[in-house]
């Protein structure tokens, strides 16, 4: 009977597999993408100069870096009140667990290799941790999200006026017609997202309807919170002010940046350059992070706005390592108090 037992095959091992299959491939793509958005970023350095690169990040110094990186921090505060005020959370005490959330968010989908999906998981998980009910958490991450790709649409329209304005029609056509492109994915995915959102959370409800009963109401209850927001659209419209404000708040902390590398950039030429950056990023949404595409930006950028290819590559680099000093701790103390919260559901269950 043992020999038996031993000898027949185990009837479970070939859904295990099957299970651990799409896992292996999303891995396996994940490395994939992270090898290649690093060989993009090596043969970058190497065509501008590892000289020049190496120069500029030096010439910024410490000191430099401790302002670019402290400058960082009230832009990702206006995020999160943009984020507060898309879920009708104005009031002071209200505020922090969403600044707080936004912090989780993007730390996440910098320094994690889940690109944005992680990054807005993360981010709800942190509101729902402090207190803020569910439906409004999931609510509030489909507004935001809308109301930053909103915001970012009418920057990248500045930066195209931009040119318009102060660029001559020889310099202004190449990079003309690649920001229009992803100025139309950016649009694209805008509305997808806005007319999706009644019709993903009713499809939720009624797969929850068939498979998961216990979720109907709270399928339901998202919703509902979704119309309550937007019966109110004036704080949808201040999300997306303070989102735009939040995309130049970004350009100024370049701009300082620039500046204590001796670059002499006008703040135009920088909004111009990270209004089409970030058009561009959308080209290359399934490499984490942008890993590549974001110093490509730069580089190409940079020298038809009068940045030298070598600071703008540097500025990428120098943006990369603040992502790592904000998002390392913030990722840590977010685990910290999770495992804490955790530990006191055990204690009293």
């Amino acid at each position: 009977m043992t020999d038996q037992l031993e000898a027949a095959p185990p009837i479970a091992a070939t859904p295990a597999r099957s299970a651990r299959a799409p896992v292996g491939r999303l891995r396996g793509g994940l490395i994939l993408a992270l090898v290649a958005g690093l060989g993009l970023v090596t043969l970058l350095v190497a065509f501008v100069g590892l000289g020049d690169v190496t120069k500029a990040v030096s010439a910024i110094g410490w000191r430099g870096f401790a302002l670019f990186t402290t400058f960082w921090l009230p832009v990702m505060w206006v995020t999160g009140v943009a984020w507060a005020a898309a879920a009708r959370s104005l009031r002071s005490d209200r505020i922090w667990p969403f600044v707080w959330a936004r912090f989780v968010r993007d730390s996440a989908a910098d320094v994690l290799p889940f690109s944005q999906v992680g990054g807005l998981v993360f981010g709800a998980r942190s509101l729902i941790a402090a207190g803020v009910p569910e439906r409004v958490a999931l609510a509030s991450v489909i507004v935001d999200m809308t109301a930053e790709i909103a915001a970012q649409f009418f920057y990248t329209l500045l930066g195209l006026g931009l040119i318009a304005v102060r660029l001559n029609r020889a310099l202004a056509e190449p990079v003309l017609w690649p920001a229009l492109i992803g100025l139309s994915l950016l649009f694209a995915a805008g509305a997808a997202v806005l007319l999706a959102q009644q019709r993903v959370v009713g499809g939720l409800g009624r797969l929850a309807r068939r498979w998961l009963p216990d979720s109907i109401a709270r399928a339901d209850a998202v919703g509902a919170a979704l119309e309550e927001i937007y019966r109110r659209p004036g704080r949808v419209a201040l999300a997306v002010i303070l989102h735009l404000c939040g995309w130049i708040g970004g350009a100024a902390a370049s701009w300082i940046a620039l500046r204590c590398m001796r670059a002499d950039t006008p703040f135009w030429a920088v909004v111009a350059v990270e209004s089409l950056m970030y058009a561009l990023r959308n080209l290359g949404f399934a490499l984490p992070g942008n890993l590549g595409v974001q110093e490509a930006s730069y580089a190409l950028l940079g020298p038809v706005f009068g940045v030298h290819s070598g600071d703008a590559l540097a500025l990428s680099l120098l943006r990369r390592a603040r992502d790592l000093v904000i998002g390392l701790p913030v990722l840590a103390i977010w685990q910290w108090r999770e495992g804490r919260a955790l530990l006191r559901r055990r204690t009293g269950a």
